[in-house]
């Protein structure tokens, strides 16, 4: 998780930076910088799609409409714009959607619907604080915008197919806008990546996707028939990235106080890319980089299984939910726990000792279990997004 402070200008040099130069390719296609949506009780709205002037906007604050600032904004470098997650998986993943479009279609589709899930899911969970200094309280989020920005690439030019979801620091609350609470938006961060990574990982259309081709998952997540690949590409990865490195830190003791433009980064990348493979064409954006990763696996020796396996379903009727929650308890607790971990004892009765007691201590009736979970609202389940081209004018955003 990533608290960005700084200038509106520096955020969109950083989600520009962060990606390979074929990402320059897709980004020319009509589908701007940034995907905006708006989120609010149990609704969840998108908003259209940002160019370069209106997400340096949407970052300052401001409506990226009307310009017209949300709520009293600071302007020195030390403000706090938005607070990012990246919602990716495993590189396996991103090999297999290089190899075939219909995962690379299903994958980007599971990976919209984990960031729809958990903007919906901070903006039932996300608070602001409202008072004078020393008697503050907290008070729930009733708006809440975030954007996303797909990238296909690692910044070193390999296949990573990832989404930037980032949310905006200033939230509709107590009848104005007001600051985010980052510190509470940080401790949800083990529950935002769990949802995350679950949410693309049990994907039907995804596993489906997967299992047309072959393919099947271990117990980390990854794709079992690709896992021979992964050091090459990671390797070549971790040398460009060290080139590029490399090339930030000479320049930055050479122009201090500065900061480098795209155009600069893009230089670099060529450049990184050439170092060290001097009988290498340079790869080109889109399409030509494509063929280039088909060509790098094929000489690794991957070919196509062609295959298809069975995909064993689980009915929801056959989770049994108190187990599940027991089983959470427990790892939570070890976890937790500085000592040992909970002892048989304690897992038989689907609990863990409270903390800083005795392992041994059997559970009771002091120590309750933790009820089954709230059913997800039904908006942030699996309906489509709803699309809005604009926000109405100034004033709160109405996700409707």
């Amino acid at each position: 998780m990533k608290v960005y402070v700084g200038a509106p200008g520096a955020a969109r040099q950083y989600v520009e930076a962060d990606r390979g130069r074929a990402d320059d390719y897709y980004l020319t296609e009509g589908t701007g910088l940034a995907r905006r949506f708006s989120a609010g009780g149990d609704r969840l709205v998108e908003l259209g799609s940002l160019a370069g002037e209106t997400y340096e906007a949407w970052v300052a604050g401001r409506d990226p409409s009307t310009g017209e600032p949300r709520g009293r904004l600071r302007t020195d470098d030390r403000a706090v714009r938005f607070v990012e997650v990246v919602v990716n998986g495993p590189k396996s993943w991103s090999l297999a959607a290089a190899l075939h479009p219909d995962i690379a279609a299903a994958y980007d589709a599971a990976q919209d619907r984990a960031a729809a899930q958990i903007i919906g899911w901070l903006s039932l969970h996300a608070t602001t604080r409202v008072g004078p200094r020393g008697g503050q309280v907290q008070v729930p989020v009733k708006v809440l915008e975030a954007v996303t920005v797909r990238h296909y690439t690692s910044r070193a030019g390999d296949p990573h197919r990832h989404l930037h979801l980032q949310v905006n620091a200033r939230v509709y609350a107590a009848g104005k806008w007001r600051g985010l609470h980052t510190v509470g938006v940080r401790d949800f961060l083990g529950a935002i990546n769990g949802m995350g990574h679950a949410a693309v990982a049990t994907d039907p259309s995804f596993r489906a996707a997967l299992a047309a081709h072959g393919y099947t998952l271990d117990a980390d997540g990854e794709i079992r028939q690709l896992l021979n690949y992964i050091g090459p590409f990671s390797a070549r990865a971790a040398q460009i990235a060290r080139n590029l490195d490399r090339y930030e830190r000479e320049w930055t003791a050479a122009h201090p106080d500065q900061s480098p433009g795209p155009a600069l980064r893009r230089a670099w990348d060529a450049r990184a890319w050439a170092d060290g493979r001097p009988d290498k064409v340079n790869p080109q954006p889109g399409s030509d980089l494509t063929e280039r990763w088909l060509a790098e696996l094929a000489a690794l020796g991957y070919r196509d299984r062609d295959r298809p396996v069975d995909l064993i379903r689980t009915p929801v009727g056959a989770l049994n939910r108190e187990e599940a929650v027991d089983e959470v308890l427990v790892r939570l607790a070890a976890r937790r726990s500085a000592g040992t971990p909970p002892t048989s004892a304690a897992r038989s009765n689907g609990c863990s000792p409270p903390p800083g007691s005795s392992s041994t201590q059997r559970c009771g009736s002091s120590w309750p279990r933790t009820s089954p979970p709230e059913p997800w609202p039904a908006p942030y389940r699996s309906s489509p997004v709803r699309r809005r081209r604009s926000t109405s004018g100034p004033g709160p955003p109405t996700p409707c």
